[in-house]
This record gives structure tokens, C-alpha cells and sequence, in this order.
């Protein structure tokens, strides 16, 4: 990318550039025959996403129908003009003009539009998000042509779209200088793989493959060796396992950097981004582990994404090329964005993740299963939890995670204990129980803001809406450690010396703190209905399914390392024990409106709706 030139770099930015994207269609459409100077400001707004202005019309997917019907009749440099095309405003719109949508219902078609792309020569973004419709009227092409090095495609979002024909793309050059793509819940298909095979994906900068149901074999092993030019990575929404996490330590993460273990929790080098150390600097050794190791937060969302590109790429330009060469997307770091939640890890597998590399700064593991013999002993019930695991994200360790989506273990040490998958949600019993696991776990191996002020969101997943009390004080806890974190930043940056720009940056610490709730089973989910219709004969089988032993007075003995845990459980307790419980929700409202010093962070409180 060119220099500016003296005139530009005075004169700064046109300032019509800058209100062009927030005029609708009929603004653009006057300000364009103002004057010549506008009219080519505002016309080239005007063709940047034509979707998005044929979606503000009366009759949408007339006009888009419209649009693609007379494209050859139309300038060249105006379909040059033409750098998104963006399905998502079209799509609302459906339920809204169903008689227009029943007309032209084809224009939200992928074989439709895959027809028209060739025909824009400098077009950027493509997204077609949830068209799941397949148009059987027209027959994809049958042309198999090579990759283009000049395809100038940098994301394609396919997202939503089952029925999705890959050979759309096999068939297309369109996706050799793709930076990002999105192919989450589509079909896993024979030709899927050929579309990840076939094109070698050399530009591949972020890969989004949710709720694909892949497994540890059926894992796109040739897109995923991009040479460390892959830092994001979306697998959510999978069946994949802890092998998943040994195969991406060895081929997509970069070295691990040198933890900083001289800084300690107490000083004042724990709250800076790159405390001083005066040492002799020589020139940077690709190499080195700590090369590419200083990155700021990338943007991986669509709409993030595109912004980004706009703001710093030359998307006029004719190479593929748009990026300057240290611009942090273009760099070969690694992943360092990874969401793995809803699959069939383990904690163990995610300790062996945290513990292996320091270069993640976004991190989304939500719940996992925890060990039942080892950690959370009790019969026929699965534990779900993360624990030991706080010493992992301390700043001491090297850990560089801003943002983590992890389940509520980390600050509470309290499991969530359910019969099956934790979808089938607690019950009050099983909730004193956990809780009563909590009461065994040490404090200090609870996560606290103060030991890592680079952290600045963090979501708790599965909390449970009621509490006997552990839950509610751990949480309370936590915020108020928060508000001292935040008390101790501001002495930093009020105190001291004069901040220059050769200053070390100061760490913003925690500003957000999200929390998940699970609800409780109702009565009629915990008894279920029953089978042989006796009333004892369903007592005896409730009670067949803990442990059992042929000797009346003989204890059943528990695994190994669990006797601990399991002797708080008395074998006289009964299955329908009441425990007083107080709504989570409730307490922490209450605790936020009397709270002194208050956190002035962002606290949200996520209940999902009873299904």
C-alpha cells in the first residue's frame, strides 16, 4: 500500500467519506447530484453494497431480481464500485413482503448468485448467512476451473445454509485469496472435504466450522497446517475430544513465549502491559518465541472484520496485496483466537491446552466434564467442572487470555452435578451436594482478578439460579475483589510520574463479567414418570441405582482419592432431602445496589428460558 502523498497528509481525511456510510439510500441518492465532487463520493457509497440499498426499497427482492438481472447493462465502473454484497438485510425482510418474496423467492438462492459473481471484479465480501433454500431451477455449472490468483474475495459466509451445494465453490476461483470463511452448520459431506482440499487456502486467516458434527478423523487436517497463519479457529458446536487439542498444540500454535515469573503479584509491574527491562536489544529473531508474541486483539466477527479491512486495507487496489506488511492480520502468529465449547473435552484436556502454550488472548472452553473418580466422586451422576486450573491463568504463568468464556468452577470450585449432560440440567439435591464439594476445594485455588490485570472479560457458564449460600458468597466475592482491581488501577494511573507515549501501557483489568445461569429440573423431570406403575417397586429401583453390596453392614468402597470427598455423603441420607435455597439472581442484584466501593465494570446476568 502507497504512501499518502504531502497534500493528502494535510489536508487529512475528506470528511464526506466519513458520514457517507451512515446515509440511507434516498440521502445518497441526493447528496450524489449536489456536485461532481460529491456525486463520486456518494455513488461509490452508493454501489458498495447494493443489497443493503435495494433491502431499504418497497419491494426488496424485486428490485434485487432487478439489480442482477440487468448487470451487464451497467458500467464497468460501477460494478467495480461493488465491494459487499450482504444477504443478511435481504433476509429479514422475508416475513415482512412475503408476496414480493414469493415472486422472486430466487434471489436468496447460492446456484442464483453464484451465477453473477464473476461479474464483479473487485468484490471483497460476500456473506449469505441462513439461505436455506435450494433452487432446483437452475442447475449448477459442471466447469471445474483452476484457482485465480487474482480473486480479490477476502470473506465468503455461508453460515446457516444446510442444503449448501459445495460444488458452487469447487466449481469457482473464487476463494484462493480468502482471508475468512465461515462454513458453520452446513453439511459435512464428501464435498466438503474436496472444497478444503482443493483449494489451498494460502491467505487463510480465520476458519469458522460450528456445529458441523466433525470428529477427531473427520477434521480438516490439510486447512488447519497453514503454517502458523491460522489465528482463529472456531469448533464449536462439535463431537471432537481431547485429541483434537494434542493435533492443534502441535501444528497451529507458535512457541511458547518465556513466562514473566520474576513479576510479582504485589507490584506495580503486574498492572502494565510491558513493564521496563533495561537489557541489551539486538534485532528481532523471527525464530525467537517472543517474535509476533506482542499482537493487539484481532477482529474475528463479520461485521468486525469488515470494518477493520475498511479502515486499513486498500480494497481499490489491484494486487491481492491490500494489507501493509506488519498489520497484526497479516501476521503468522498462530492461533490465538480458539472457541472449543459444546464438544466432548475434558478439563483435563483443557489444563494440558492452558499449560502448553501462553499465545491465546481469546479463549471460549464453556463447560467441560471433569474426572468423577479423581475429582468429584458421587454414583450415577456426571461432574462438570474446571478445576485446578486458576494457576494456569496467572500473569506469572505467561498467560495472555483477554478474553474467557469458562465454566463458573474457575472462581467458585463448586461442580455442576447432574444425571447424563449438564442440557438435562440439576437437581436440588445434586446442588447441596456440589456445593458441599465446593466447601472441600482451598480458596486460593479460586481464580482472582488480582492475580492477572490483562483479563478484561471473563463468562461464567452453568450457574445454578439457586444457591444454599457457597454459590452467592464466591460471586459476591469475586466482584469485590473486582472493584479492588479497578481501585488499584486508578491509584496507578493518577500516581507517578508524567505518562508519556514512551510510557508502558497501563492494563485495563476486568471490565465485564457475564453470567450464565442453568435452570433447576421441575418435580415432574427429577421423579420422571413411572414404569411399572407400583409406587415401591419404583422406590426400589430409584434406590438400585447407587452402589450395592451383597452384605448388609459392609460400606461400598470408593475409587481411589475420591474416599475424601465421598465420606461427606452419608450413606442415611435420603434422595428427597430438602434444603433451604436463595435465587442467585436476586442476591446479586441486591449485593450491586449496596455495594461500596462499587465496581463500576459491566455485570451481566444471562437466564435462558424454560424449554
Amino acid at each position: 500500500m502507497s504512501l499518502p502523498t504531502y497534500e493528502d497528509t494535510v489536508k487529512g481525511p475528506n470528511k464526506l467519506t466519513l458520514v457517507a456510510p451512515y446515509f440511507d439510500r434516498v440521502s445518497l441518492l441526493a447528496a450524489s447530484r449536489v456536485c461532481k465532487e460529491w456525486h463520486s463520493i456518494f455513488i461509490a457509497e452508493l454501489w458498495n453494497d447494493p443489497i443493503k440499498m435495494t433491502a431499504q426499497t418497497r419491494t426488496p427482492f424485486a428490485k434485487t431480481h432487478l439489480f442482477f438481472t440487468r448487470l451487464n447493462t451497467f458500467p464497468e465502473d460501477r460494478r467495480n464500485s461493488v465491494l459487499t454484497l450482504d444477504f443478511r438485510p435481504l433476509k429479514s425482510l422475508e416475513r415482512r413482503f412475503l408476496q414480493d418474496l414469493a415472486r422472486h423467492n430466487q434471489v436468496i438462492t447460492p446456484t442464483y448468485i453464484m451465477r453473477f459473481i464473476s461479474l464483479f471484479d473487485n468484490l471483497r465480501f460476500l456473506i449469505m448467512d441462513n439461505m436455506g433454500r435450494n433452487d432446483y431451477a437452475i442447475p449448477p455449472s459442471d466447469e471445474t476451473r483452476q484457482p485465480d490468483e487474482n480473486s480479490k474475495l477476502l470473506l465468503l459466509s455461508f453460515a446457516s445454509i444446510p442444503p449448501l451445494d459445495y460444488n458452487l465453490f469447487i466449481s469457482t476461483p473464487i476463494l484462493y485469496n480468502i482471508m475468512y470463511l465461515d462454513l458453520s452448520y452446513t453439511f459435512n459431506t464428501q464435498a466438503w472435504k474436496s472444497l478444503l482440499s482443493f483449494h489451498a487456502l494460502d491467505n487463510l486467516r480465520i476458519l469458522k466450522l460450528r456445529g458441523l458434527r466433525l470428529t477427531d478423523q473427520s477434521l480438516p487436517f490439510d486447512s488447519l497446517r497453514t503454517w502458523l497463519r491460522l489465528w482463529s479457529l472456531d469448533l464449536r458446536d462439535n463431537s471432537l475430544t481431547d485429541q483434537t487439542i494434542d493435533f492443534l498444540l502441535k501444528e497451529c500454535f507458535a512457541p511458547t513465549t518465556p513466562p514473566t515469573s520474576t513479576i510479582a503479584v504485589d507490584s506495580d509491574e503486574s498492572l502494565y502491559e510491558e513493564p521496563p527491562i533495561y537489557h541489551h536489544r539486538d534485532e528481532p529473531d523471527p525464530s525467537d518465541p517472543s517474535y509476533n508474541a506482542e499482537i493487539p486483539l484481532r477482529p474475528d466477527a463479520t461485521d468486525s472484520f469488515i470494518s477493520y479491512m475498511k479502515r486499513y486495507a486498500n480494497l481499490t487496489a489491484s494486487s491481492s496485496i491490500i494489507l501493509a506488511e506488519r498489520d497484526p492480520i497479516r501476521k503468522s502468529t498462530g492461533l490465538t483466537h480458539l472457541y472449543i465449547s459444546s464438544n466432548s473435552f475434558t478439563s483435563k484436556g483443557i489444563r494440558k491446552l492452558l499449560s502448553s502454550t501462553n499465545r491465546l488472548q481469546v479463549l471460549d472452553v464453556g463447560t467441560v466434564s471433569a474426572n468423577r473418580r479423581s475429582d468429584y466422586y458421587l454414583p450415577n451422576t456426571t461432574p462438570f467442572a474446571q478445576p485446578n486450573t486458576a494457576p494456569l491463568l496467572d500473569r506469572r504463568a505467561g498467560a495472555r487470555i483477554e478474553h474467557l468464556r469458562i465454566h463458573h468452577s474457575l472462581i467458585t470450585c463448586i461442580p455442576t452435578i447432574v444425571q447424563g449432560h449438564v442440557d438435562l440440567r440439576y437437581t436440588p439435591q445434586h446442588l447441596h451436594k456440589a456445593e458441599k464439594f465446593g466447601d472441600l476445594e482451598l480458596q486460593s485455588a479460586a481464580f482472582s482478578p488480582l492475580n492477572n490485570y490483562r483479563l478484561t472479560s471473563l463468562t461464567l457458564t452453568d450457574i445454578p439460579l439457586k444457591s444454599t449460600g457457597p454459590t452467592i458468597n464466591r460471586l459476591i466475592t469475586f466482584i469485590r475483589a473486582c472493584a479492588r482491581q479497578e481501585a488499584i488501577l486508578l491509584s496507578a494511573s493518577t500516581s507517578g510520574p508524567r505518562k508519556t507515549r514512551h510510557s508502558p501501557r497501563l492494563l485495563p483489568g476486568l471490565r465485564k463479567l457475564r453470567l450464565e445461569f442453568l435452570h433447576a429440573r421441575s418435580d415432574c423431570e427429577d421423579t420422571g414418570p413411572s414404569v411399572s406403575g407400583d409406587q415401591d417397586a419404583d422406590e426400589f429401583q430409584a434406590q438400585s441405582q447407587g452402589d450395592f453390596s451383597f452384605f448388609a453392614d459392609e460400606k461400598v468402597t470408593s475409587p481411589i482419592g475420591s474416599s475424601r470427598r465421598s465420606s461427606i455423603f452419608s450413606t442415611k441420607s435420603s434422595i428427597a432431602e430438602v434444603v433451604e435455597t436463595r435465587d442467585v439472581c436476586e442476591e446479586l442484584k441486591i449485593f450491586r445496589q449496596r455495594e461500596t466501593p462499587r465496581w463500576s465494570g459491566r455485570l451481566e446476568l444471562v437466564v435462558p428460558s424454560r424449554r
